[in-house]
């Protein structure tokens, strides 16, 4: 298992967005994101959690601040160019094709290297025995499956790409807790296999449960941050000291 490297392999600094003019919902937001670890945000509904990951993916303009990958910028950097700097984004909603085979939505992540015959067997091969369920359900609509086999289908489509840093918001929104556990397992196992992740949860229990390092949002803005050693308390009590503390 390799160790996390205590250099952020993606940083986002002082970060503010908005969607209308004159309002922001992002002020000042900062984190970094390192190999090897989770990295989870947290915080009370409407902070900018999910904000905050589309404006590292460039679906939303920063107003200012920076986010760079390797020191490089990524300000300016279009959605749609992002895989090419190393990053994935999967969103709450279900990003699959619902029409099509769960064989052609794995097949189109591997679109950008589709000449690479051996490289396109190679990765595929990796994710089917990462997710044996979908080597299973390779000519099922994927439409018809779960709500977990949804997930992993996303996440292995996501890693035939070979990111370095993954953005997920809410991974097991809707998803019964006996699958969602199983989908957190397989979160912590790619930061166990040298991926950086930087996770958006409502879930608290769950994403503290694989967490390295918290980082807790309240009106934009950063309200506290550590290792999770620090948010040791229980779920009622943690929720009403990011509600109620000044």
């Amino acid at each position: 298992m390799p160790d996390s490297d205590t250099t952020p392999v993606l940083t986002a600094r002082n970060l503010v967005a908005g969607y209308v003019p004159g309002i922001n919902i992002l002020n000042g937001m900062s984190v970094d994101v390192l190999r090897g670890q989770v990295r989870c945000v947290l915080g009370p509904n409407g902070t900018g959690k999910s904000t905050l990951l589309k404006v590292i993916f460039g679906f939303l303009p920063a107003l200012s601040g920076n986010i760079t990958i390797g020191g490089r910028t990524l300000l300016g950097t279009p959605a749609h160019r992002m895989s090419q700097a190393g990053i994935t984004y999967l969103p709450q909603r279900p990003s699959i094709f619902p029409f099509l085979s769960v064989e052609v939505n794995l097949r189109l992540g591997t679109w950008p290297f589709r000449r690479n015959r051996a490289l396109v067997r190679g990765r595929t091969e990796r994710a089917l025995t990462q997710f044996p369920i979908l080597r299973e359900r390779m000519k099922q609509t994927a439409g018809t499956l779960s709500g977990g086999q949804q997930r992993q289908l996303e996440i292995a489509r996501a890693l035939l790409g070979d990111p370095t840093v993954l953005l997920m918001d809410e991974p097991t929104a809707s998803i019964e807790p006996r699958v969602a556990a199983q989908i957190y397992g397989i979160i912590a196992g790619l930061a166990r296999d040298g991926k950086a992740v930087l996770l958006v949860d409502q879930n608290i229990k769950g994403a503290l449960g694989i967490a390295d390092h918290v980082y807790v949002m309240r009106t934009g803005t950063l309200f506290e941050q550590g290792p999770r050693s620090d948010f040791t308390d229980d779920v009622e009590t943690l929720v009403s000291r990011w509600l109620y503390t000044r």
